[in-house]
């Protein structure tokens, strides 16, 4: 049996086919859903199995509580007795839970909707892949794979109040990977917070939080080869990363280092050409990364929309750091942060070629203009950062008609 008659995973690329179904409740806004076929489709239909679709994460929304369809979230906080008509709020705190799946009937939903062929039509790169049949099994839908969840929940501070909102956010760095993706916080408040809180809640308003989920989500070739041939400036990414964090400061955890790089693709210190190649062997019912489903004797170029999205990939960010670092990069061993400590947590691809060392801009770029080439061959499986967020706009909506059951006031 041939192997693209097996899945592969979704087609890498920047191409998906967007389906639009409900945001989970009465008068709920649409929700964009973007749907990744599987690289191997047109030989799965091929041989009568189902085709397989993958879903990517569209935002991030509180989670219910086990076994209810409660929101998992609960405020605490504390006033100081006796309690008049302007209390003096003393602080507090709250515990949530956020989870980036779908809402309930979305999957069935979706699932018909690309059985029935009632959607736009995906992207020409992409179309064959769209292969399922009338005749076929029912295609199966999957969450896009996540190898990693780098998870923060950031306070968004209003331009005006009683004061400033310090609040001391715990919960660990990693969140789920499964297709519910969770993940928790337990929330400290100042006094100035509590009072923010409370007041959005009675007003039916969303407390002032933002979380973000930064998913390395997992692709794959199919049966091409895709070859990367990357030019690194090292001055210009010098420049770049001092601009992000001063030289000789430990460079953080979370997103520091993909927001450097790509703003160092951005300015041009990293440049890429990208070619692919397929046996002649292959199978015309796999999709290209690409152009085109002919076999090729030789690489051919890629888009450049598909070489921009295959030059941010971890592997390409991995090669890069390894063959500069030494001429960008102070490295010293170093114990890594431990959650709740402080420390964020760093990209899986920045771990793999630092470790746990820390890790500094050196003071001065090289001199000479020097230039650094270096070839990434890749076949099967790439991964890339997908970033999501969400407020708590579910609590929100919840506190309109059942305040007393997610805030408890205590007077002390």
């Amino acid at each position: 049996m041939p192997d693209d008659a097996f899945p592969a995973g979704p087609v890498v690329g920047p191409d998906s086919l967007v389906i639009d179904i409900n945001g989970g409740g009465p008068g709920s806004p649409l929700l964009s859903v973007h749907i990744r076929p599987d690289a191997h489709n047109t030989g799965l239909a091929a041989t009568g199995k189902p085709t397989r679709y993958y879903f990517e994460p569209p935002r991030v929304t509180v989670a219910t509580r086990s076994g209810s369809s409660d929101l998992d979230f609960s405020a605490t906080v504390m006033l100081q007795a006796p309690v008049g008509p302007q209390p003096t709020y003393l602080g507090g705190s709250c515990s949530f839970a956020c989870t980036a799946a779908l809402p309930d009937g979305a999957a069935a939903r979706i699932v018909e909707k690309l059985a029935d062929h009632d959607h736009a039509d995906p992207p020409a790169r992409i179309a064959s892949l769209f292969a399922h049949r009338d005749e076929s099994p029912e295609p199966e839908l999957l969450m896009v794979p996540i190898t990693a969840n780098t998870v923060s929940c950031v306070v968004e501070h209003p331009p005006t109040g009683p004061g400033p909102l310090l609040l001391s956010v715990q919960g660990g760095p990693g969140g789920g990977i499964d297709i519910q993706a969770r993940s928790s916080f337990l929330v400290s408040f100042s006094p100035a917070a509590a009072e923010a809180v409370v007041t959005n809640l009675r007003d039916a308003a969303a407390p002032p939080f933002l979380v973000r989920n930064v998913l390395t989500e997992q692709f794959n070739t199919g049966q091409a080869t895709v070859f990367t041939d990357a030019d690194i400036d090292i001055g210009k990414l010098h420049a770049v990363f001092a601009a992000a964090v001063p030289p000789g400061e430990p460079w953080p955890g979370g997103d520091a280092a993909g927001t450097a790089y790509r703003a160092a693709v951005a300015a041009g210190a990293v440049t890429t050409r990208v070619t692919e190649s397929r046996p002649a062997g292959a199978s015309n019912g796999t999709a290209p990364t690409g152009t085109g489903t002919t076999p090729t004797a030789r690489p051919i170029l890629l888009d450049p929309a598909v070489s921009a999205w295959l030059s941010d990939t971890d592997e390409l960010r991995k090669v890069v750091f390894r063959v500069a670092g030494d001429s960008l990069f102070d490295v010293t061993a170093a114990t890594a942060p431990q959650p709740g400590q402080g420390g964020r947590l760093a990209p899986t691809w920045w771990s793999e070629v630092f470790g746990d060392a820390q890790v500094t801009l050196k003071s001065e770029p090289p001199t000479g203009g020097v230039h650094v080439s270096e070839r990434l061959v890749t076949h099967g499986t790439v991964t890339v950062e997908h970033t999501i967020e969400g407020g708590l706009a579910e609590v929100a909506a919840a506190a309109r008609t059942q305040l007393d059951k997610y805030l408890t006031l205590i007077a002390v």
